[in-house]
């Protein structure tokens, strides 16, 4: 029994290491976190990494560019001596070096536009000194994949559909249709009353 008990708990590591092995590390590249909806059209995106563009550098900054459909709005880190330079396109992170092994975390607030269930990228540039790792890859399973979220309807707005955009005719629109209608009105009138006058 004694034997049994020693052989199963074997397996059951082997099977745990097994595991363990195959699930990707969250924050071995620069990685969308969490990302929450602030109720006002907006969501709060975290990205996180635990390393530095190699083992002997340190980090001194990040700059996330907005993918299709993303608007930054602000930016934000809870690193000392950190701050963020915020325009729509891009959020630019800077501050003290930050050593591999050392996990970090930058927040970036934007509007997005999106078709949930739909993936949103967030291409980052990881900056370490005067070298430099870009995370900008749409392959998920590329070398160097881009930080990237699926669109919710908590946490994206859907794109307004063509049909939306074409609806409706502006007062320029309406002017003008009302002339051509008054146009061929009076041709027609002019056009009886030549026949009657005959």
């Amino acid at each position: 029994m004694k034997r049994l008990l020693s052989r199963l708990t074997v397996a059951g590591g082997v099977t745990v290491a097994a595991l363990l092995g195959l699930a990707p590390a969250a924050a071995a590249h620069v990685a969308v976190d969490s990302a929450a909806p602030n109720g006002d059209g907006t969501t709060t995106v975290s990205l996180v990494w635990d390393h530095s563009c190699s083992p002997d550098d340190a980090t001194t900054g990040v700059t996330v560019s907005a993918g299709p459909g993303v608007e930054f709005t602000s930016g934000a880190s809870d690193l000392v001596g950190w701050s963020a330079t915020v325009d729509p396109s891009t959020v630019a992170f800077s501050g003290p070096a930050v050593p591999t092994g050392q996990k970090a975390a930058v927040t970036v607030t934007a509007r997005i536009t999106a078709t949930p269930g739909s993936t949103v990228t967030f291409p980052s540039v990881q900056q370490c000194g005067d070298r430099q790792t870009g995370w900008t890859d749409p392959d998920p399973s590329a070398d160097h994949p881009a930080p990237t979220l699926i669109a919710t309807a908590a946490t994206a707005t859907a794109p307004a559909a063509a049909a939306d955009l074409d609806a409706g005719a502006d007062l320029g629109q309406v002017l003008t249709g009302v002339l051509l209608l008054a146009a061929a009105v009076g041709a027609v009138g002019m056009a009886v009353t030549r026949r009657t006058d005959r």
